[in-house]
């Protein structure tokens, strides 16, 4: 009988399969340890906003919100409806609107719950800043599956990114929080449906890819991104392979269009206001041209991320032509790069990815698609800014960790270097969340670092403004808050001498100053710039009918106020007191009846009402409407 042989009796697949078992283990373990320093990273650098209250745009989405205050009520408006629609009644005159209704059902939810508190607002978006790099470093593992440090070096440097902080410290930019959040689950399903999983994964990928839709329209570039990344990071190279592998996401894109039409239409840019629609009164070739301008300046941010500003409008970023090298090196310069990442697309280089997926996810927030309200925002560069870290990881670990390409290991000089930029990026991270305090904080900050912008100005005289209104008169705060207001209103309309909104304020402040002359003189501008202003109308003939003395203009100006709109209660009530001044009982009978209509049980409307058939001599209706009044409101009798 033949020896057996020693090779055939040794366990040989049992110590491979052991020592698989024990690298396995610690390949989880090193992505465990990754996860979680991540995730407390990015909490931890944004943990000092929660102290700070809301701010700029959160008052468009939360507290000024009426569908966001209904709570649990609104849901049904904030699904149907625009974004804007909540605060100005209808959509603004913005190119496409905006439909985004997920982040505006977490803040009528957070309503419910927790009232006008920014606090836990503030928690869950840093929550989901942290879950943001937790799921992004999953995602760059998928990606790059034999260069583990690169997600780590790449997920670091995006977490740590200044140009993130107004996305973060802004409740309301949650919005783009979500959508980044599904566009990277989105990729991660795409990678395992490509790589022919099952049906499951295709449903989980496009639930997430419509959620993602829902966050934010900027969704919308992954029909190119997907298709994209497919090519790059897998074996498909045929098109029609990978076409059909993105198809379902296509589909699900239709849907969402579909459901957006129907539900808020399309809403075309009309706006002929300057500081709604930065190019409205620009030639295109001049608009393309500043267009490039801006686009480098992104850049320049992403490299050197300072100084921050909330605000880029007019006129902070003049209008140039193409005979300005500002316009001609950025556009020749981009031209280059996007030809070379052309040619290296076919050897699937990880830059040309980059360079793609950049100016893909940055072209619908470039004003050449369409108007997008403003030049320029830092808010719009937290998708594309993903491109920019990628390749400055890639930079990093080819050129400082030379000896360990493959490795989880940092070289010395690579993590000295990582060390010092998290550790700036870090610091400015910090201050900047301070800045978002609340806005008369970030706006006496960002009107020193942008002091050509109207807005910035005009947002910083409003909320002096707010802030004095609030004060008793008598309190010695008030007038130098209203000098103060006054100052930067008047900053505002020497930047934009059409700026109506600026000037019907200073008419404001002066009003609250007593100066009624003055009132008057910036009022009359506002009628000049904008003749169907309605406040402007109302206040004007409070200040002529209670300052000034003087009836025939104050009911000139509120029956204009009151034929323009309505439903305004207030200027029927001051045209029916000015009526009755001067004893036109009638006239004041029927302001006064509007009122009442307009506000039934308003106990003031029915005492005015009560007083009109008084002196009309009806003793009846007089009576009846006092004791309306007085069963309303009991300390009306004295």
């Amino acid at each position: 009988m033949a020896k057996p042989s020693k090779k055939k009796n040794q366990p040989i697949k049992k110590e491979p399969a052991a020592k698989g078992m024990a690298l396995n283990n610690e390949a989880k373990a090193w992505k465990t340890k990754w996860m979680l320093i991540i995730f407390a990273f990015g909490a931890l650098l944004y943990a000092n906003t929660i102290p700070n209250g809301y701010a700029f745009d959160d008052e468009v989405a939360i507290t000024d919100n009426s569908f966001t205050q209904q709570g649990i009520k609104g849901i049904p408006d904030l699904l149907t409806k625009d974004f804007f629609a909540g605060i100005y009644g209808q959509g603004l005159e913005l190119g496409g609107g905006r439909y985004r209704p997920l982040s505006l059902i977490m803040f009528a939810v957070e309503h419910e719950l927790f009232g006008n508190n920014a606090t836990p607002s503030h928690v869950i978006n840093i929550l989901l800043y942290g879950l943001v790099g937790v799921v992004l470093f999953l995602l760059l593992l998928d990606l790059f599956p034999k260069q583990p440090l690169l997600p780590v070096v790449a997920t670091l440097l995006f977490m740590a990114h200044p140009i993130h902080t107004e996305v973060v410290a802004n409740i309301k930019s949650r919005d783009e929080i979500l959508s980044f959040l599904f566009l990277c689950l989105t990729l991660r399903y795409v990678l395992k449906y490509a790589h022919a999983a099952g049906g499951k994964t295709l449903a989980y990928g496009c639930i997430c890819y419509f959620l993602a839709l829902l966050s934010k329209e900027n969704g919308i570039t992954f029909l190119a991104v997907i298709p994209l990344t497919i090519y790059v990071f897998t074996d498909k190279k045929s098109i029609s392979t990978i076409l059909k592998k993105s198809l379902p996401f296509f589909i699900t894109a239709i849907i969402y269009v579909t459901i957006r039409v129907a539900l808020v239409g399309m809403v075309n840019d009309t706006s002929t206001d300057i500081m709604e629609s930065p190019f409205i009164n620009t030639s295109l070739m001049n608009k393309l041209a500043t267009i490039s301008w801006i686009s480098v300046k992104y850049l320049l941010l992403l490299i050197i991320p300072y100084p921050l500003s909330s605000d880029y409008s007019f006129n902070q970023i003049p209008i140039i032509n193409w005979l300005n090298l500002k316009a001609i090196i950025p556009i020749i310069l981009q031209l280059a790069l996007v030809v070379w990442a052309f040619v290296q697309l076919k050897n699937k280089n990880v830059l040309a990815y980059c360079v793609f997926f950049y100016f893909i996810t940055y072209s619908i927030v470039s004003n050449i698609v369409f108007n997008i309200g403003a030049p320029m925002g830092e808010r719009f560069l937290f998708l594309p800014s993903l491109a920019f870290c990628i390749a400055a990881a890639w930079f990093l670990l080819k050129y400082l960790n030379k000896a360990t390409p493959a490795g989880t290991k940092f070289s010395g000089v690579l993590t000295g270097v990582l060390m010092v930029v998290l550790l700036v990026y870090s610091v400015e991270v910090y201050a900047r969340n301070q800045d978002w305090k609340d806005n008369i904080t970030l706006f006496k900050v960002d009107s020193k670092t942008v002091p050509n912008s109207a807005k910035v100005h005009y947002y910083y005289a409003n909320s002096l403004l707010g802030k004095a209104n609030l004060l008793k008169d008598s309190d010695p705060q008030k007038l130098p808050l209203l000098d103060t207001a006054k100052h930067e209103f008047l900053r505002s309309v020497a930047i934009n001498p059409k700026f109506h909104t600026a000037f019907y304020d200073l008419g404001v402040v002066y009003n609250d100053e007593n100066k009624p002359d003055s009132a008057i003189y910036y009022l009359n501008i506002v009628l000049q710039l904008q003749p169907l202003h309605i406040l402007t109308q109302s206040l004007l003939g409070r200040i002529y009918g209670t300052q000034k003395g003087d009836l025939d203009h104050a009911i000139e100006h509120l029956k204009l106020a009151v034929h323009y709109d309505a439903k305004d209660d207030a200027s029927w009530q001051n045209l029916g007191v000015a009526y009755a001044m001067k004893q036109q009982y009638n006239d004041a009978l029927n302001a006064f009846t509007h009122v009442q209509q307009l506000k039934p049980n308003d106990a003031q409307s029915y005492m005015n009402l009560a007083i009109t058939y008084q002196n009309l001599g009806e003793k009846d209706k007089a009576d009846e409407s006092f004791s309306k009044a007085f069963a309303i409101d009991p300390s009306l009798k004295k």
